[in-house]
């Protein structure tokens, strides 16, 4: 790094989603590079600099950084593009995910067989594509849960009791001409993990309880922060031991980590994980409200220091408050009605709320997060979920919907 130029961070994908990175660096005096392949992107009005490039022609990328040379990509939530940055990162030799781990993380065929081969992933799994037989999946033990095998977001992700029924199913689910994966639907709680891998050391910043909705779907409508005590101190062994190993496998270092596992009250199992921050206004919001640690900050921290030349030491003692972030889980319908935000904001127990429905706005069934996150969300201090969600619908009730 050339201490005569200002330190400069890259950005690739530049959504909404990268906003609080680019805001954050600019508050260390960080300049900002961005590129996306939309040319509407918020994030390219934001950086410091924006450039139209397609990601998925990683010869195109490769160009534009060696015109445009930065001293580390910021981490952001993004999909398969996060292959992209790996490439960059092992190119240039910056600090962050590697390509190879990327493809492992965001290919969830080659995810389940890298983990399953070491005994990490228990769980039967069957690849299939549209154009093929789906007869392999009639031997399987029922329920499973069908999902892209690439994609996020629970984009087309649906579980079924019975092959009959998946059978009955399979217009819908084979919609799109990509590959899909059924495998086992393994029991228990789902979880949402947030990490930070630096030094090839895993260190685990929030453990979050989902809330699900019904079967078929599984989406997740809302999430409560776990506290470390004596209660909890096997499921966070469980989780620990198994991802810090799943880490270790998969090559995964100097990076943020976002990971979903069920948990049975005595193993855990890993769903899926990514080397980035959570998106759904979690690592930018939630987390922070309920560590008091900013993930992204410290990342920046770290990469600076690292691109430097310099050490980085991560200093974090697990520290989660009983919190819930809660998105807008309605009735299908039609918005007649929205509570003055102010009303709902002096409620005690409400951190923050920011709804970005309207009145007329129609709503539809939830059923992966493109259907529910751009509605908004709010954050609740609560001793428990019962009193969490007891609150939420309190909250909801102010919401009027108008069914259709």
């Amino acid at each position: 790094m050339n201490k005569d130029k200002p330190i400069t961070a890259g950005i690739i994908g530049a959504s909404s989603e990268s906003l609080y990175a680019i805001s954050e660096a600019g508050k260390k005096g960080i300049r900002t590079v961005a590129v996306d392949g939309n040319p509407a992107a918020p994030g390219l009005a934001h950086a410091d600099e924006g450039h139209t490039v397609d990601l998925r022609d990683t010869s195109a990328v490769f160009d534009f950084f060696d015109n445009h040379p930065v001293d580390f990509l910021l981490p952001v939530p993004v999909g398969r593009i996060l292959t992209t940055a790996g490439a960059v990162n092992d190119r240039y030799g910056l600090p962050g995910v590697s390509r190879r781990a990327a493809e492992l993380a965001t290919d969830k065929w080659e995810f389940h067989t890298a983990l399953a081969a070491q005994g990490l992933r228990k769980a039967e799994a069957v690849l299939f594509n549209k154009k093929e037989e789906i007869s392999g999946i009639s031997g399987m033990e029922f329920p499973v849960v069908v999902k892209p095998r690439f994609g996020s977001g629970s984009r087309a992700v649906k579980v079924y009791r019975s092959f009959a029924d998946l059978e009955e199913d399979m217009a819908d689910v084979t919609s799109f001409d990509e590959d899909y994966i059924a495998e086992s639907c393994v029991p228990g709680t789902e979880y949402g993990v947030d990490a930070f891998i630096a030094d090839g050391s895993f260190r685990m910043i929030l453990l979050r309880e989902k809330i699900i909705t019904p079967e078929p779907y599984r989406q997740c409508v809302g999430y409560f922060a776990i506290e470390k005590n004596d209660s909890t101190e096997a499921l966070f062994s469980r989780v620990n031991g198994l991802l810090s190993a799943a880490v270790k496998q998969l090559g995964l270092n100097n990076c943020l980590m976002h990971a979903d596992v069920m948990d049975d009250g005595n193993e855990s199992f890993i769903i899926e994980l990514s080397p980035r921050p959570s998106g759904h206004y979690l690592h930018n919001y939630f987390t922070r409200y309920a560590t008091g640690f900013d993930m992204l900050s410290e990342y920046i921290a770290y990469a600076t220091a690292v691109s430097a030349g310099g050490s980085y030491e991560l200093s974090y003692t697990y520290s989660a408050e009983n919190m819930m972030i809660r998105y807008f889980d309605l009735l299908e319908g039609v918005v007649e009605s929205l509570p003055d935000p102010a009303e709902i904001e002096s409620m005690d127990s409400v951190l923050c709320y920011n709804c970005y429905m309207k009145e007329g706005d129609r709503l539809g069934k939830v059923i992966d997060g493109g259907s529910v996150m751009g509605r908004g969300f709010y954050v609740i201090k609560a001793p428990s979920i019962a009193e969490a969600m007891k609150i939420s619908r309190e909250i909801e009730s102010k919401i009027v919907i108008k069914e259709c």
